[in-house]
């Protein structure tokens, strides 16, 4: 790896420690894991990926670099399909993942005013914890990077592993990092990183469709962030058991949709090469 990508991970974790590992040390602690007003002072280390995205991108190459970044940010003119897919497949694999459990539900009863009416505010509220504050990082600046030294495969392997062991303080916060229906343990950690990774499999393919679009990074975490929420707003809410059925369920369902796409986005660039060859 370059030393600028080893550069980005270790500002980025920097950044992000020093602000969240107090926070969950005072949150447990003197806290009593309530959350009053003034623990915003702690809200910059969730800004840690794009913090450190724009202060190397600024030492690298100046007021152009930053402006090319924040520029991705505001990439939209992309096909109306991605923005579709972007933010329906995420619930849709939650969905499957729900069909494929032993939580049966009557989908014909479906509450579906109330589930429609209920996705704008958890977008809204998902919008600003992670999407928001990540992409710039993660998608706009270590990803176009890793693909100029790896393999598409690979690069998301690299993130997908730096993505979310960046996390590591929140594991101790439940819901944060690793859902709130497991304990932390050495098996909850991994299925979380294995998810992390086919869920990196699946921003790279998007990034890459989308011409580098950070804004359809940002979407598609927000549709990530609140598939279960969103689902489970037009039926009953399942208990913990079936949660956690549920959750590794959908991790493979994930992996499934993620080697079709990588094998489809290998099988594309192959075509295209052998196209540009003969012309």
């Amino acid at each position: 790896m370059s030393r600028d990508l080893l550069s980005y991970f270790g500002l980025t974790y920097l950044i992000t420690w020093l602000f969240t590992i107090p926070f969950v040390v005072l949150w447990r602690t003197s806290l009593h894991q309530t959350l009053p007003w003034w623990v915003v002072v702690f809200l910059p280390g969730a800004f840690g990926p794009s913090i450190a995205a724009l202060i190397l991108a600024g030492r690298r190459g100046g007021r152009p670099a930053v402006a090319e970044l924040l520029r991705s940010l505001l990439r939209w003119r992309v096909p109306i399909f991605l923005y579709v897919a972007v933010l329906l497949t995420p619930p849709a694999m939650t969905a499957l993942a729900t069909l494929l459990s032993s939580y049966h539900v009557r989908w014909a009863q479906a509450a579906l005013v109330p589930g429609l009416s209920a996705v704008p505010g958890a977008y809204a509220l998902a919008l600003p914890f992670g999407p928001l504050l990540e992409e710039l990082g993660w998608r706009g600046y270590a990803l176009p990077r890793l693909l100029r030294e790896h393999g598409v495969f690979l690069a998301s392997v690299i993130l997908g592993v730096g993505w979310t062991f960046w996390h590591t303080p929140m594991f101790w916060f439940p819901g944060a990092a690793i859902p709130s229906v497991f304990e932390l343990s050495f098996s909850s950690v991994l299925l979380y990183l294995v998810q992390m990774v086919a869920e990196a499999c699946l921003f790279t393919i998007t990034y890459l469709l989308s011409g580098g679009s950070v804004l359809l990074a940002v979407l598609q975490h927000v549709a990530f962030n609140t598939s279960e929420t969103v689902l489970f707003g037009f039926i009953p809410e399942p208990s913990a058991e079936h949660k956690r059925q549920i959750y590794l369920l959908n991790t493979l369902v994930m992996w499934f949709v993620a080697l079709v796409a990588l094998g489809w986005w290998a099988w594309r660039t192959r075509r295209t090469g052998r196209a540009a060859s003969r012309a």
